[in-house]
């Protein structure tokens, strides 16, 4: 399950590495030059550039490795770690995300929905990673490992169907975060090839949907233009993933109804609105990030 796409997820973290502290960002980036992959990321940029650009890269790092056919990441067979970053070679793909249970109107929820818990999922992960990075230290090669999962995960739980899975009579066992939920973006969208447009889908795209270093940077200098008050911006994971499903409740599952014989089709002012959320989103993502991140690393 993807959240955002690389650009959202590369905007997520333009904002936030603009917002670290000096020492903060000297810290972050000394630890991302010993990730495995630093000198891929870095391979087509100015020296000038290369420490955003590996800021950049590290964000949606962890979805990448879920098609690497390079080292073997892998759920299935993972092979022995091939570096001292990796503690593993497994994709992690339950990381991800959290299925808080939600019911299309006229739905019960089965007993035997199976939820990750409150503690658990995407939200247990963002504390067990900080706390990892908090305790160990700055020079084990790992730090680079979970500081690109908590960059990347930061970006997650602010995409609001990465925190719900909702149960309609078509999908009774929850729609997985709306990649069971077919929409049609547009009247004449195909639905007949390999993978079927869905909800999901449709939300990681909402925000940006170009990867380039200008355009990135472009759409968060425009985001960052107003910073959230301090309340919001030191909000705790709890806080964001409560706002997150309670957009997927009165926003994207407005979209229409998945138990009609045909997809809905995405009206204009629904596209709108899910644009002007997900920037929203990506904004708030970005300062939470840079403050968690100052907390983490400005300090003696």
């Amino acid at each position: 399950m993807l959240a955002w796409n690389q650009a959202g997820h590369a905007t997520v973290a333009a904002i936030a590495y603009a917002h670290l502290t000096p020492r903060a960002r000297a810290r972050v980036d000394a630890i991302l030059k010993q990730h495995p992959e630093y000198a891929e990321w870095t391979r087509d940029v100015s020296p000038a550039q290369a420490s955003l650009a590996a800021f950049l890269s590290a964000s949606y790092w962890v979805d990448d490795i879920k098609f690497d056919r390079r080292q073997g990441f892998s759920d299935r067979e993972p092979p022995p770690s091939v570096h001292l970053a990796y503690p593993d070679m497994r994709v992690h793909g339950t990381w991800h995300y959290l299925n808080r249970p939600l019911a299309a109107p006229g739905v019960s929820i089965p007993l035997d929905f199976q939820i990750v818990a409150a503690d658990g999922g995407a939200l247990g992960k963002i504390v067990e990673i900080e706390d990892i990075l908090r305790h160990s230290s700055p020079d084990s090669p790992r730090q680079s490992y979970y500081l690109a999962w908590l960059i990347h995960l930061v970006g997650d739980v602010h995409q609001p169907l990465h925190t719900v899975a909702r149960c309609s009579k078509n999908n009774p066992q929850g729609d997985q975060g709306g990649n069971l939920f077919i929409v049609r973006p547009t009247a004449d969208t195909p639905l007949d090839g390999p993978r079927k447009p869905n909800l999901h889908a449709f939300w990681d795209n909402a925000a940006l949907d170009e990867l380039s270093l200008p355009a990135v940077q472009a759409l968060a200098r425009e985001l960052a233009r107003s910073r959230p008050a301090r309340r919001h911006s030191l909000a705790p994971p709890t806080t964001w993933i409560d706002e997150s499903a309670q957009l997927a409740k009165d926003v994207v599952y407005q979209a229409g109804d998945d138990d009609t014989p045909e997809p809905p089709v995405l009206s204009e002012s629904y596209k709108m609105k899910a644009k002007a959320v997900a920037r929203e989103r990506v904004r708030l993502a970005g300062f939470r990030l840079a403050a968690m991140l100052n907390r983490l690393y400005d300090r003696p």
